[in-house]
């Protein structure tokens, strides 16, 4: 096949790719509303109504909102294109919205855990209104509807992010029914709801403080320092000597900036070689490091 020919098929791989990309977000924008109102019935009503239990689920539905959230954002054709302000992009503002969430699950979650060990305390312990069976009917069937969503989607893409998303939908329908089958069960143990409570809450403030971790880290710019070293090893197999290297965390992997010098008798031409096999190597045997500038120092 002639140049032009590998052009045009691999512009046409290129555009069924971004299609496909289009396709799958609008699943994935879909399935971020329905669990959107899933996680504001549960939180509202819950309070509402005064069911712990509900609030807590709602709270921990608001991160499957999240990564959801990211999941449509992180597959955009083009999240948004580098700028000089920006000039490794804008990948860091989806971890500033993690940072955001986390900060709330923990502190609704004390909150939560506060609130019902209180009451636990003073002996109030109430039944939760069978009304807020028709709540979770409500939610079921919402979660319902994005588990087959997202399988419908699964099965028109054949995208492995959809049929993830497929299999956390279903253990969120799982999780809807054991909050049902709690809430009924407390009409006849009341002290089951705060149980639920307790440990809804200690898994969100476990979830919280990763998703805090994880965004923090990125947010500081807080890198694997194994990185740098692997740069230096990879440039003395190439015969190139290294004065610095820079490693930036930028949301989706790394940026390496690295200063270095090269052997005095290659010609101009074979040094830029030499730094585009290098940076070649770089890549391959570091896949985190997305991007990798060398700038050749005089000898």
């Amino acid at each position: 096949m002639n140049s032009k020919g590998i052009k045009e098929e691999d512009r046409l791989t290129n555009g069924r790719g971004v299609l496909m990309r289009r396709e799958v977000r609008k699943y994935l924008k879909t399935a971020v509303l329905l669990a959107g109102a899933v996680s504001l019935i549960e939180i509202t009503l819950g309070l509402i109504m005064g069911v712990p239990v509900l609030t807590a689920d709602g709270l921990h539905t608001m991160l499957d909102v999240l990564v959801l959230t990211s999941l449509y954002i992180g597959l955009g054709p083009v999240l948004k294109p580098p700028d000089l302000d920006h000039p490794y992009g804008h990948y860091k503002y989806r971890y500033l919205s993690m940072y955001t969430v986390a900060i709330v699950i923990i502190g609704a979650s004390l909150w939560l855990v506060a609130e019902t060990a209180i009451n636990v305390a003073r002996g109030i312990m109430e039944r939760a209104p069978l009304s807020s069976i028709f709540v979770i009917a409500v939610v079921v069937g919402l979660v319902l509807s994005r588990m087959l969503l997202l399988r419908a989607g699964y099965g028109k893409t054949h995208d492995l992010i959809l049929n993830l998303e497929f299999k956390h939908a279903l253990a969120d329908l799982m999780d809807s029914l054991l909050i049902a089958a709690t809430i009924v069960a407390s009409e006849f143990i009341p002290i089951i709801q705060p149980i639920a409570v307790f440990a809804i809450a200690a898994y969100l403030m476990y979830l919280g403080y990763k998703y805090f971790r994880e965004s923090v880290s990125v947010l500081l710019d807080q890198v694997n320092p194994d990185i740098a070293g692997e740069v230096y090893n990879i440039a003395g197999e190439h015969n190139i000597v290294v004065s610095s290297v820079r490693v930036k965390n930028i949301g989706n992997g790394y940026a390496v900036d690295v200063i270095a010098r090269v052997p005095g008798w290659l010609s101009v031409e074979e040094a830029h070689e030499l730094i585009d096999r290098f940076e070649d190597e770089v890549a391959r045997r570091v896949p985190s490091v997305i991007s990798v500038n060398t700038h050749i120092e005089p000898q």
